[in-house]
């Protein structure tokens, strides 16, 4: 195919670079700039990408810093573009936002800002936003080694800088054009530095060179091996929450997330199927899809490049960087670019370049910007209309407010607060005691989310059920809602509930010791989620700890005070620091975890089990090994290492599958396998694994390597699965294949459980109803044993999202975590990642427990 072939042209532009460097930076103009090739069509004193970086784009993949260093040259010589830094990624990386618009535009930057901000006020008019900019919004690389996107991004942004035709100085005048060059930073210099690494001279065009083969955990996550383009609406990560609140800044009305998808496809964008659509979003929305659609199609017919548009791609849910805005009131649309992987690969359409791929993205960007400008009054209109809609469909709801908080874990109430004000949401103290759906509500410990608000769609999107969707085929997760994910407590009140002020700020921790130094013990609420924090920080302070298996009540300062199975007691006997010395550790525990921590002057309880039972048990410090390499799944270890990094502060090693049979394991207490496959761990590894176990090592496994641990007889069980009719099935559409395909696999769903709250693996969780996630297709048996099943999927679960009803019979009633005694170890066994998407509080709390407490959770070994 010509176009294809006209691609190599810039492979052999970097080869002659060298000799012809005035030569090289023309032609590449040329070739990504077509429609303005001629000399004199750009401003000679701002440079090009190829003269700051010193090659020509496409021959080498840009590294981060390189990236924001041109960024911030063209911001040097040009006064039409600003370039703020927003935040830093987990690895220090800086976070960038580049506002490119006209010079008149940038002198008056805040007064349009302010302008452009009331067509999201449903009370003021239409005209409020007067002459305003129509806010465009490019983004770039939130998969790391998704690369073509961030060279494009140097390119386009050197365009609008550079450019002086007419045609660019109009879109400049009405538009103020937002780019977030690199949303990855830390996984696309992960992905960079591996390519420039391999690269060979000339190219390799074979799939299996390693160029193109990058080794665990690839260049797509960011530090903590994290989906950045599903945390949109979750917000558990330093790299999301600093674009988000320039997203609420300005309010785009179009925002594009580029993307790149296998190396045979050609180049997708939108709109979406319908079957795809959220019935919360007004169908214009979707409509304006196709209105945009039109210019990228123009854009890429111009190169002569294959697309698609209109088969795949959910665009239901605010979880994506392409449909978060789609909740916005704006048109966000996802587009994907084969990839090349490298500089050159083979593929079914023949050889496919790194400067190719950069082109159409190149391409497709300035088709955006063109369009925006071409559509500017029906895009404002859109997004006034959009937010007056929120206030008339929350008026057909049937829940008027929505209540959360629990006053015995005052630290999940508090993250999803923090939460609802990242997304510029609506919550009112609880001034009055309340219960609804049976459930009481405390003043002081409860807010209010009123429904009927502007951000209605969000509030609906956090708190409620997926609404139906009409159709069946998915290509993400199904559910979405935060609030049960989250596993506070939380209703829906079928009456409207007013609350007292409107929270616009966090409340400050409230971690100190009540009752000054303790003649006793020092006692910690473990149904608080940050107690485990505190606990964590107390034991690498060098002091013991011990767990109450049973509920008790002490005498306090503040009178009698319950406290739930799990808390901690810290006593004051065999301390390694007396009098003063221990409270001042206490002390600094309590305030770095934000948890009240109570002193008591007595061993005898009011009520249940004195601090001196057996019911009282010694824990031991952690020791924790994450297995992470090739074959392990990189987002669900990655959420366990969040875990304990960024909420408990405990560090934690992390081997290689393959060095289970060559380390010495007695120095952990604790091994992580999550989802994945485990065949290059052999026969050696696993005896080795076998004995560490039966000397009381706790091996927690989840997915697939649940099923791994079974098969490999570390752990007992039935085979994981149920038998199944098939049906008739010996014949079917060779048509259907992909559809059946979707609706067969589990697209990841909220279902209701029944939790053993006795359990030590389950203390903490605040009842025996609990929300768990079902992203895969395996499923646990329930134990032999009577008292090890810990969670179970109900007989008739609740469903939140979409699951076949084939499915839903799978699930029903199978176990989603049990343990099994080994020795004097046991493997705990999850169904899923408990700490899934690391916004699954009410799950992940479980892996704590199973860290903390793992070694204790055998039934012989529970009994008081």
């Amino acid at each position: 195919m010509s176009f294809h072939r006209r691609a190599v042209l810039p492979l052999l532009i970097a080869a002659a670079s060298a000799v012809f460097p005035a030569l090289s930076a023309q032609a590449q103009s040329a070739y990504f700039f077509p429609q303005a090739s001629a000399a004199d069509a750009f401003d000679s004193a701002i440079p090009t990408p190829e003269q700051f970086l010193g090659y020509p784009i496409g021959s080498r993949y840009t590294r981060h810093d390189q990236l924001v260093a041109y960024f911030e040259e063209l911001a040097r010589h040009s006064d039409r573009i600003r370039v703020q830094h927003i935040g830093r990624s987990y690895e220090g990386r800086p976070l960038l936002i580049a506002t490119i618009t006209a010079a008149s535009n940038q002198a008056r930057l805040e007064q349009i800002r302010q302008q452009h901000a009331t067509l999201v006020d449903p009370a003021q008019p239409r005209s409020a936003a007067g002459d305003s900019p129509v806010v465009v919004w490019l983004g770039y690389s939130v998969y790391g080694n998704e690369t073509s996107s961030g060279e494009a991004a140097m390119l386009t942004a050197y365009y609008l800088v550079a450019n002086r035709s007419s045609e660019t100085q109009q879109w400049l005048q009405q538009a103020v054009v937002l780019f977030d060059p690199a949303q990855n930073p830390d996984g696309r210099d992960r992905a960079a530095n591996w390519h420039n690494a391999w690269a060979s001279d000339p190219a390799s065009a074979d799939p299996a060179d390693k160029e193109h083969v990058e080794p665990f955990p690839q260049g797509r996550t960011n530090h903590y091996f994290t989906d950045l383009n599903r945390d949109w609406l979750a917000l558990t990560q330093q790299d999301s929450r600093p674009k988000v609140a320039a997203f609420h800044q300005w309010y785009p009305n179009v925002q594009i997330d580029f993307h790149e998808m296998g190396k045979d496809s050609t180049y997708y964008f939108e709109p979406s199927p319908k079957s795809m659509h959220s019935p919360l979003i007004p169908a214009a929305s979707y409509e304006f899809n196709r209105t945009l659609a039109t210019y990228h199609a123009q854009a890429l017919d111009a190169l002569g490049s294959l697309y698609y548009t209109g088969e795949n791609f959910d665009n239901f849910s605010p979880v994506y960087g392409s449909t978060y805005p789609d909740f916005h009131g704006a048109v966000g649309v996802t587009v994907e670019q084969a990839s090349s992987r490298g500089r050159v690969q083979e593929s079914v359409n023949g050889l496919l370049t790194f400067p190719f791929t950069i082109r159409n993205q190149v391409a497709t960007g300035l088709g955006t910007v063109r369009g925006a400008v071409a559509e500017r009054s029906g895009l404002f209109d859109l997004q006034k209309t959009f937010f007056q809609s929120a206030l008339k469909q929350a008026a057909q709801q049937p829940q008027k407010t929505f209540v959360f908080g629990d006053a015995h874990d005052p630290a999940l109430t508090r993250r999803l607060l923090e939460l609802l004000l990242l997304h510029r949401i609506e919550v009112r103290a609880l001034d009055r005691d309340v219960t609804v759906e049976g459930k009481r509500f405390q003043a002081g410990s409860a807010y209010v989310v009123p429904v009927q608000q502007a951000q209605f769609r969000l509030v609906h999107s956090i708190f409620a059920e997926t609404p139906p969707i009409k159709g069946d085929v998915f290509y993400g997760s199904t559910s979405y809602a935060i609030a049960p994910a989250y596993g506070v407590a939380f209703a829906g009140s079928r009456s409207r509930i007013d609350g007292g002020a409107q929270v616009s700020e966090l409340p400050p921790l409230q971690g100190a010791v009540v009752g000054g130094q303790a003649g006793f013990a020092y006692a910690i609420d473990w149904r608080d989620y940050n107690a485990s924090r505190a606990l964590a920080e107390l034991q690498g302070r060098g002091l013991a700890a011990r767990a109450a298996f049973q509920p008790f009540t002490a005498g306090t300062a503040q009178g009698d005070v319950a406290f739930a199975a799990g808390s901690i007691v810290v006593p004051v006997a065999g301390q390694p620091l007396q009098g003063a010395a221990l409270l001042d550790a206490v002390a600094a525990a309590a305030r770095a975890s934000g948890v009240q921590v109570h002193a008591l002057s007595s061993g005898r309880s009011r009520e249940g089990i004195d601090l001196g039972s057996d019911g009282v048990k010694a824990l031991r410090k952690p020791a924790v090994a994450l297995v992470m390499g090739e074959g392990v799944a990189a987002t669900e270890i990655g959420s366990a290492w969040f875990l304990l990094d960024q909420h408990l502060h405990l560090p934690a090693s992390k081997l290689d599958p393959q060095q289970l049979g060559k380390v010495p394991l007695d120095r952990y207490t604790t091994l992580v396998l999550s989802g994945g496959t485990y065949s290059s761990v052999d026969a050696t590894a696993v005896a080795a694994l076998k004995r560490w176990v039966q000397a009381g090592g706790s091996l927690v496994t989840y997915g697939s390597a649940s099923k791994w641990a079974i098969e490999q007889k570390l752990a007992d069980g039935e085979k994981t699965g149920k038998n199944e009719e098939a049906g008739d099935e010996s014949r079917r559409a060779f048509g259907d294949q992909r559809d059946i395909a979707a609706i067969e696999r589990v697209s990841g769903n909220i279902l209701s459980a029944d939790v053993d709250t006795s359990h030590p693996l389950a203390f903490g969780v605040p009842g025996r109803q609990l929300a768990v996630n079902k992203e895969n297709s395996v499923t646990l048996q329930p134990s032999a044993n009577p008292f090890s099943t810990v969670v179970r999927i109900d007989a008739s679960p609740r469903v939140n999202g979409y699951l076949s009803e084939r499915n839903r019979a799978r699930v029903a009633g199978s176990a989603w975590l049990l343990v099994s005694a080994q020795g004097k170890g046991n493997v705990v066994l999850f169904a899923d990642d408990p700490a899934h998407r690391k916004y699954w509080h009410g799950t992940d709390r479980l892996l704590i427990n199973a860290i903390f407490f793992g070694n204790l959770a055998n039934p012989a070994k529970a009994r008081g």
